[in-house]
């Protein structure tokens, strides 16, 4: 089954455990310093972009301290993760680190 990015956003709309490992595929993807330092370097259509790096490293670094997403902190990581459909749905077709 292809994965599309509208089909990528209806799964980020829906199931919490989709938007939360996708937020973690993202972030697999920023360099080492970028994860460090909560911001992205790199103009490369990769990882987050300038304005979401900052926060969503900071849901990343929570989420892989065991914790989940609830209230506010959800649906704005919701709101934001959404304009990676199309990364994470050539991350699914790929097969690496599946978030399905």
């Amino acid at each position: 089954m292809e994965w599309t990015a509208d089909r990528v956003r209806q799964m980020l709309e829906t199931n919490q455990t989709w938007l939360e490992r996708g937020v973690l595929a993202i972030y697999a993807r920023q360099t080492w310093d970028e994860q460090e330092a909560h911001s992205t370097h790199l103009n490369n259509g990769v990882g987050f972009n300038a304005a979401d790096a900052s926060y969503l490293s900071y849901i990343a670094t929570w989420l892989l301290s065991g914790k989940k997403l609830s209230g506010s902190h959800l649906e704005n990581t919701r709101r934001r993760m959404l304009k990676y459909a199309g990364q994470l749905a050539r991350i699914a077709n790929a097969k690496e680190d599946c978030i399905s």
